[in-house]
């Protein structure tokens, strides 16, 4: 029988293979389905309950607010936020994981990342619930699309860059998930070496 901790050192690599499935999901259809999420969010939530059951139940709160804010926007939003001031106080370990949740529906309210995307960071920071991981995100979302630039654009790319923060990147979408699964990457090399 494999023990917890020994399934625990191989749970950022199995982590990152979900989420590289992922990403080519999304490069290829820029459509990822929402059972792609929940087949991360439902282990994570679950785990969280392990640790502080209070937390997980706001979590959740949070996330079935993310639908509602789809409809009933006001509603919505403070639903979404509003679990996330009493998260600490149910379990102050949780800290990275409320701001880190808490930037990434800022974000996917603003429209700068897609749903799931924020779902991905979200499971993410589930499992790991650490400033290390949140690190590891910014990380590899500055990599991910430092790569994709160079990819797309090659020796344009720093034009293309300037063009699209100019723009304020009016309606350039790109497939985000790679972000999330570079983030997984990086936080698996750092705990193993």
């Amino acid at each position: 029988m494999v023990s917890f901790l020994a399934t625990a050192a191989y749970l950022p690599w199995l982590l990152f293979a979900w989420l590289g499935i992922e990403a080519i999901w999304d490069l290829h259809s820029h459509d990822v389905p929402i059972w792609f999420s929940l087949a991360m969010l439902v282990p994570g939530i679950v785990l969280l309950g392990f640790n502080s059951f209070l937390a997980s139940v706001l979590l959740a709160i949070s996330l079935a607010a993310t639908e509602l804010a789809q409809h009933v926007r006001s509603l919505g939003i403070a639903g979404m936020f509003l679990p996330l001031v009493v998260i600490p106080l149910a379990a102050p370990a949780c800290l990275p994981l409320e701001v880190g949740w808490g930037v990434l529906m800022a974000l996917w309210l603003a429209n700068v990342i897609g749903g799931a995307d924020a779902l991905a960071g979200l499971s993410l920071l589930l499992f790991f619930p650490s400033w290390m991981m949140l690190a590891c995100i910014a990380l590899g979302i500055l990599a991910w699309f430092g790569l994709l630039l160079v990819v797309r654009y090659g020796k344009t790319a720093g034009l293309r860059l300037w063009t699209l923060l100019a723009a304020r990147a009016g309606g350039a979408r790109v497939a985000g998930i790679g972000a999330y699964a570079l983030a997984a990457l990086i936080y698996g090399i750092l705990v193993t070496v």
